[in-house]
């Protein structure tokens, strides 16, 4: 079998995503005010084949959107919607669609899906999930948690030079061992990575001893230097910890089986990020703060003066706003975390022995750097034991943990046609690169033979600019006897400088690619006919006669200013204008160049031209090998291991004799390497789909299934799309309810209704160019991004062009801001489809405290508002929530498929996940059930969503896969034929199968509820206890609107669908109404003394609605008042005086009457 152990593999969806899947045209339906459709259906049954679907009736909301059938929808939930919308949300949804001219077209007509489902164990989704969650921990969280509070024994002082594994107790004796024992161990492997990237020692800590391995090689046992680490018997659960482990896990040999061990993977660097991570746009800020922090120190240490020292730690030469989360927060590696959990200092000096030293060099210092090693594991031991319970309170839910040991298990299958691969990409790229370097140095040598014609290259717009100076040859004087001669060691004499600076050495290869400066030079560039010129300043730019200057004027280009240009014939020239040469990030970047591959489309338009025909084809070359030469690095580094380097026990024993030999690739993935907590990994979660005109790009579809498996899997349809869409539908407790919801559901291409199509039509673009707008729009980006992006895709506009037409674009779906405190207590977007949304993902960005609305995972320090100023890094914020809950997506997705593969007994184990991309390593015959078991494990997914927003309901669309692929490598579409320039062989295409394709495959498909799951593994849940939970967003409303009435509400809802002025002035107008009527006093008759002023004392502004009496002085009223902190002050420090309400310093101060 291909486990025993089973876990769940990863599949890739369909070409088709909600957002962009083709829709069905047929009639719409007539909407009905307050009640759901039901019309009955009677599921069709092939009389000669069975088929899985039921009879069922189905279902619509109160706007005609498509619900889950009858059958399907008392499954999943089975108390009902015990939370429906009231008419009053119906009828808002309803006239913010109209406006929005959505209401009325919906497009699903399809026919309702049912079938029998695995019963939920539990009475709801939470509860179903959060036994799942604990079953598929344990018991690698009890074993997490007890090692947590060990501490190992001290480091042995003594090494013994023994190959293997050697057991080091406390009492000093030693043991030589097959494995390390024990449930838990904290590991670190050391490389010689010069030589080889296998492991060459190793070092281990349990809570009652130390371990320690040697490669054989490394001792001169052996030459095969292809020794992995036995960590023991696979089948034995058991916690291995490390910082960035997956590293660690490469080298160890049982992890290199199609059969998934028991081995539970800890990443110390993954739960430092989820806990303490920065964003990217905070690295620079922390990398300047550690520099001036070391500067301080080390002058602190070398000052003999006491007062400068005493200055230096009180920090008077610190920034003097230095922001607060500066302090929360530190980079990845594990000299940087141990610093910042345990406040010690790393010396990794000693690790520069293994990248200079060989086999004997490191024999040598063997006993210094098993010490070094031994102290990593020490220190990651240490850091486990704070970061560790850290990351249990931030992300509470089980699920958040059980899903890490899956993806730190992935796995990729490869044959020997990897290597053909390599080699192959790597002939086509030398052969298609020297054919262009050949054409460069005869051009190189067409524009020496002018080098004594200074006539002639000084005249010429691209030859003037290079370096001609130094062609001179230097003699010596000469004597009656010795006639001159040239010095000795002169670079290539005669030749001008340009020409010389193209060998690094004298007699080495010349160094001339289209990526070199005086490339474009050489092949004679031109935009528009015009020349182009190098600047310092500004980068590649074209020269134009200032006759023809108007003409770019009048596309509002600025002509350069060469103000500190430090190139003269630009700077000095007269006669002409200079301006920059587009770039696709905007105007004030430089085009470093034009030979790069977003420039192709402009030779193609005939705008970039070479009096050369080559040109074009140099600059195709170097589109074509962008993605080998930024990857091949990368790529050939890859450690693949195959069967012949494996030992008997270990080797694959159900394959064919005749099988290509099977090999593994284990990618080195940090489960949680961002700040949203989103897997990382440099090659494989970054690789490109094949292209045909991309040397290389073919590199997933070089995974390959061994014979007997497949892989299985899908892409999350629109994931993080329709996680922001029914974040904004939650506002009316209906799916579809606001715009980018109904369009996320029911939009379709063909009628222009979807996001794409929409935004589309407003800038002037491409659908497929629209998305790239909208999920960065959706992930916070502002104005900047848009205008960007717009002129990338229409260089053509002016900037003010630009900035309207982005204007509109964001007017329309993200609204206008408005800042109303009387409506709302922050500002709020209001009259765009995507209003509702923002307001929801900035209330969630807000908070002090900010948590994912379904599994309640918990932002890092570093973004925790308190920690921030005003407004700090929102940006990262809304795209946190937006990220962090595709995550959270991801791992209920792989928890439901683990408890899945065990109830069910299904052969499967993840292979990879990639964002919103997941395939399963799936044994041939139980494909269909693997792709069942996904179509199940993605309904329960939506369904616990819907119902954690408040939404007790899930629409039909969006609740299976558009497709579940089945095939025999990775790519992007079953059908796609890989063919690239390095790969002319088209790959035989998979099978994509949809939930009424997989419902009519019957027992094929069937998930038996008869089957008895493996004893071993079964799950279970039977005994696991359950405590109900607020959900996320549920706290959030009561937090945000606390001290509402249903009223208000529904007017802050009417508020953001305005989207006339005049409108939301009524509204206002009808808040301040409701506000004066709640704040009226009755005047009170009082008695008027004839005393002098300060005879009489005076009764303070609402202090008789307090029960204040009357005082006799103002002192005793005075006497009367105590001043309490404005909630979320300091509660100290600071003068109490009266400021009118205003902000007293950091605190607020206030009159309070309840003595």
């Amino acid at each position: 079998m291909l486990l025993p152990y089973r876990r769940v593999a990863a599949g890739r969806d369909a070409p088709v995503a909600s957002f962009i899947r083709l829709a069905r045209h047929c009639a719409g339906r007539r909407p009905i005010s307050s009640r759901r459709w039901i019309s009955q259906t009677a599921a069709t049954q092939d009389e000669t084949t069975e088929n899985l679907s039921v009879p069922c009736t189905a279902r619509y909301n109160e706007i005609g959107v498509q619900q889950l059938s009858s059958h399907i929808y008392d499954q999943l939930f089975p108390k009902g919607n015990t939370s429906p919308p009231s008419k009053e949300l119906v009828d808002l949804a309803r006239d913010h669609l109209r406006r929005h001219e959505l209401l009325g077209k919906n497009t699903d007509t399809s026919a309702p899906v049912a079938f029998d489902l695995p019963p939920l164990v539990g009475s709801t989704l939470d509860e179903h999930f959060h036994k799942l969650g604990v079953d598929a921990s344990e018991p690698f969280l009890t074993h997490a948690k007890r090692f947590a509070l060990a501490n190992p024994p001290p480091k042995p002082r003594k090494w013994v030079r023994r190959s293997g594994w050697t057991k080091y107790y406390a009492d000093g004796r030693t043991e030589q061992v097959d494995a390390p024992e024990g449930e838990a161990m904290t590991f670190d492997t050391e490389v010689m990575w010069k030589e080889s990237p296998y492991a060459v020692m190793a070092c281990a800590a349990t809570a009652d001893a130390w371990y320690a391995w040697l490669s054989p090689w490394l001792l001169g046992e052996t030459e095969n230097e292809h020794q992995l680490i036995p960590v023991g018997d696979p089948t034995k659960e058991r916690v291995i910890i490390g910082h960035n482990i997956g590293y660690d896990r490469a080298r160890i040999l049982e992890e290199y089986s199609l059969t998934q061990t028991r081995n539970s993977f800890l990443d110390t660097m993954s739960l430092h990020v989820a806990v303490n991570g920065m964003c990217s746009q905070q690295r620079p800020t922390w990398m300047k703060h550690r520099k001036d922090r070391e500067f301080r120190d080390k002058i602190a240490k070398e000052s003999s003066n006491a007062e400068l020292v005493e200055l230096l730690n009180n920090g008077a030469f610190s920034a003097q706003e230095e922001e607060l989360w500066v302090e929360r927060s530190s980079i990845n590696s594990l000299r940087d975390v141990a610093q910042f959990h345990l406040g010690v200092t790393i010396d990794k000096e000693a690790r520069n022995a293994f990248g200079e030293f060989d086999r004997d060099g490191i024999n040598q210092q063997l006993d210094e750097l098993l010490t070094y090693c031994a102290a990593d594991v020490a220190i990651t031991h240490r850091v486990y034991q704070v970061v560790f319970p850290n990351f249990l309170r931030v992300c509470p839910h089980p699920v958040s943990f059980a899903a890490l040991r899956h993806l730190s298990n992935v796995i990729l299958p490869v044959n020997k046609t990897w290597d053909s691969y390599i080699a192959n990409a790597e002939a086509t790229y030398r052969k298609l690169s020297d054919g262009v370097r050949e054409r460069l140095v005869a051009l190189t040598d067409k524009a020496r033979e002018i080098k004594k014609q200074p006539e002639k290259w000084s005249t010429d717009p691209w030859m003037s600019q290079l370096d001609w100076s130094g062609q001179e040859v230097k003699m010596t004087k000469g004597t009656p006897t010795s006639p001159p001669r040239e010095y000795k060691n002169q670079k290539m004499p005669g030749e001008p400088n340009w020409y010389r600076n193209l060998f690094p050495k004298a007699k080495g290869p010349i160094n001339l690619t289209v990526r070199t400066r005086i490339a474009p030079l050489l092949l004679r560039l031109s935009w528009d006919g015009h020349p182009l010129f190098w600047s310092d300043k500004h980068g590649w730019t074209f020269r134009v006669p200032l006759a023809d200057m108007k003409k770019y004027l009048d596309k509002q280009m600025k002509p350069c200013d060469f103000e500190g240009e430090t190139v003269l014939a630009v700077k000095e020239d007269t006669k002409h204008a200079y301006f920059k040469l587009p770039h696709k990030d905007g105007p004030t970047a430089r085009c470093t160049n034009p030979m790069a591959k977003s420039y192709l489309s402009y030779f193609e338009k005939g705008t970039l031209s070479s009096e050369y025909d080559y040109a074009k084809e140099a600059l195709e070359m170097n589109a074509s090998c962008s993605y080998w030469i930024s990857s091949r690095d990368r790529i050939m580094s890859q450690l693949v291991v195959y069967e012949s380097n494996l030992p008997e026990p270990v080797r694959p024993k159900d394959l064919p004799e005749d099988a290509p030999t099977p090999g593994f690739i284990l990618p080195q993935v940090i489960p949680m390497g961002t700040v949203t907590r989103r897997a990382v990994e440099n090659t494989w979660l970054t690789a490109s789909n094949a292209k045909k005109n991309r040397v290389g790009s073919e590199l997933k579809a070089m995974v390959r299934a061994p014979p007997g498996y497949v892989f299985v899997g899908a892409d999350v349809d629109s994931e993080e799309l329709w996680i922001a869409s029914v974040v904004g539908d939650a506002t009316f407790k209906l799916h579809g309810g606001n715009a980018i919801g109904f369009m996320t559901l029911e939009g379709t291409k063909a009628q222009g209704t979807d996001l794409h199509s929409r935004t589309a039509a407003i800038l002037g673009i491409t659908r497929n160019d629209a998305k790239v707008f909208n999920y960065g729009r959706i992930y916070g980006a502002g104005l900047k991004f848009a205008g960007q992006l717009l002129r990338q895709f229409n260089p053509s506009l002016s900037e003010q062009e630009t900035l309207d037409i982005a204007g509109k674009l964001y007017a329309t779906t993200k609204g206008t801001k408005t800042n109303r405190k009387s409506l709302y207590k922050r500002p709020f977007w209001r009259g765009g489809t995507e209003s509702f949304v923002f307001n929801k993902l900035e209330e969630f960005a807000e908070q002090s405290h900010p948590r994912t609305p379904v599994l309640g995972a918990g932002i890092t320090e570093a973004l925790t508002a308190r920690f921030l100023s005003k407004g700090g890094y929102l940006t990262s914020r809304i795209n946190w929530a937006i990220q962090s809950s595709g995550v959270d997506y991801l791992h209920l997705l792989i928890v439901s498929m683990d408890y899945l593969t065990r109830r069910f007994n299904i052969a499967c184990r993840l292979a990879i996940t990639v964002h919103d991309e997941i395939r399963y390593l799936v044994q041939e015959h139980d494909k269909y059930r693997a792709a069942m078991a996904l179509q199940i494990s993605n309904l329960w997914t939506r369904a616990m969503f819907a119902q954690q927003v408040g939404i007790h309901d899930l629409p039909q669309s969006c609740a299976f896969f558009s497709a579940v692929d089945i095939d025999t490598v990775l790519r992007k579409e079953v059908d796609m034929p890989c063919i690239t320039p390095s790969n002319p062989i088209p790959i035989p295409p998979g099978e994509t199968v949809d939930i009424n394709q997989l419902l009519s495959k019957g027992s094929l498909a069937r998930l038996d509820p008869t089957i008895t799951p493996d004893p071993t593994y079964a799950p279970r849940v039977n005994h696991i206890k359950y405590v109900p939970r607020k959900p996320v967003m549920e706290q959030l409303q009561e937090e945000e609107h606390a001290h509402e009435d249903e009223k208000s509400k529904l007017r802050f809802i009417r508020a953001q669908i305005a989207n006339d002025e005049a409108e939301f002035r009524e509204i206002l107008r009808e808040t301040r109404g409701e506000a004066q009527r709640e704040k009226y006093i009755p005047k009170v008759p009082v008695k008027i003394l004839k005393k002098p002023y300060s005879a009489s004392a005076k009764l303070l502004p609402g202090a008789a609605r307090y029960g204040q009496r009357e005082p006799v002085m103002v002192r005793e009223a005075l006497e009367g008042v105590r001043y309490k902190s404005w909630p979320g002050g300091s509660g100290s420090g600071g003068s109490k005086k009266w400021d009118g309400g205003r902000e007293n310093g950091r605190e607020r101060v206030q009159w309070d009457f309840t003595r």
